[in-house]
């Protein structure tokens, strides 16, 4: 399997973060790398070749066409590749997706959209440059060239979304609906409604998510009892809660012993969530 990670121009920041080409001549089923999708984020995904089917544990499963973006992961996926397989990932922030593509996120939750169908040639022509390229060495050029071009032509209000989410992230979701109508003053409603057009998640559900992928990181590094601790400090008020957050995000119940709190999670990458 030939897996690379590339890094985007720096103009792009913080819309997009990383992108990723993965080629394997194998047939059958193929093991992703393990944090290619990661909890919070959205990707678009260009398919050369194989298949990528997506089953959510709470909604049917659907396999992506040639030019999609998926998203956002808040519950546990399983996901299948076939290959032989060439596909190219776009790693996008919570509004990227919003600033880029210009869709309204608020029926997109935990779905897909085939960029082929929406109005903008530039996705189709966007998958012909990424077919076409030859060279794996410069396809971070293809890419960052073909977004940059979008974001100096389509200009997307993120109607002062991505400021509040940006508040959420440094704080790592440590805030609560109250403190953020105050702080940005608007309306509950307003704050909402503009979050789930902009991002397609509530900015309730943005902190959780956060909030938890924050304590996986921390929780790791500690014993039992600690990690006790930990929660009751840390706005989950009860271990209960936090399994309950654990179940939803990962799909399965948290691994304890003596001298780790979470035995499975890696330290210190994304949670993933594939």
């Amino acid at each position: 399997m030939n897996f690379r990670i590339y890094q985007p121009a720096t103009s792009l920041a913080p819309y997009v973060k990383q992108y990723y080409h993965l080629q394997s001549a194998n047939n059958g089923l193929i093991n992703l790398p393990q944090n290619l999708f990661s909890l919070g984020d959205l990707y678009m995904v260009f398919l050369q070749e194989g298949e990528v089917i997506f089953q959510p544990s709470q909604h049917a499963s659907f396999t992506l066409p040639e030019a999609s973006v998926v998203g956002h992961f808040t519950c546990h996926h399983q996901i299948r590749v076939k290959g032989p397989v060439k596909m190219t990932v776009i790693q996008l922030n919570a509004y990227g997706c919003y600033r880029l593509a210009g869709l309204d996120m608020s029926s997109f939750n935990n779905y897909f959209r085939d960029l082929q169908k929406q109005d903008r040639e530039c996705w189709k022509d966007l998958a012909d440059k990424i077919a076409s390229n030859e060279d794996a060495t410069k396809l971070d050029a293809v890419l960052d060239n073909a977004f940059t071009n979008m974001m100096c032509s389509h200009v997307h209000n993120l109607k002062q979304v991505d400021e509040i989410a940006e508040y959420i992230i440094d704080r790592q979701g440590y805030t609560n609906i109250e403190w953020l109508t105050k702080k940005f003053k608007l309306s509950r409603h307003t704050l909402e409604r503009k979050f789930m057009e902009v991002i397609g998640l509530t900015p309730q559900l943005f902190a959780r998510m956060l909030r938890f992928r924050d304590a996986m990181r921390h929780m790791q590094k500690m014993n039992v009892e600690e990690w006790q601790a930990f929660i009751t400090n840390n706005d989950y008020y009860s271990q209960a809660l936090f399994i309950q957050d654990f179940l939803f995000f990962k799909g399965e119940a948290p691994v304890l012993n003596q001298e780790t709190a979470i035995a499975q999670m890696p330290v210190a990458r994304p949670v993933a969530v594939a």
